[in-house]
This record gives C-alpha cells, structure tokens and sequence, in this order.
C-alpha cells in the first residue's frame, strides 16, 4: 500500500510502499526517516521514531 507524508518544514512530498499502513514495521520507519532525514514520523495518527 502506498502512503504519503508531508515533510512538516520543508512541505516536501515524499510516497513510500508500506506492507500495512496502521502498522509500520522498524525497518519501514528506518526507511522512511532516512530518506526524509528525520527522526521521526507521524502516520495515521501514530508517531514511530527511529532507535
């Protein structure tokens, strides 16, 4: 499934492929954090942050 995050600062568009977009897996957030260069993310009202 494909999910779309608004980077909050830079208001850059970034889509990513998830396996379940409720549930994000560690290494999905990983990722996600990487290629956004954050340290965390909020998706579907739940906030995931890289260890």
């Amino acid at each position: 499934m494909t999910i779309t995050i608004q980077h909050q600062s830079e208001k850059t568009i970034h889509t990513f492929e998830v396996s379940d977009p409720n549930i994000l897996t560690s290494l999905e957030v990983w990722t996600i954090c990487s290629e956004m260069n954050v340290k965390g993310i909020l998706v579907n009202g739940k906030y995931y942050e890289t260890q």
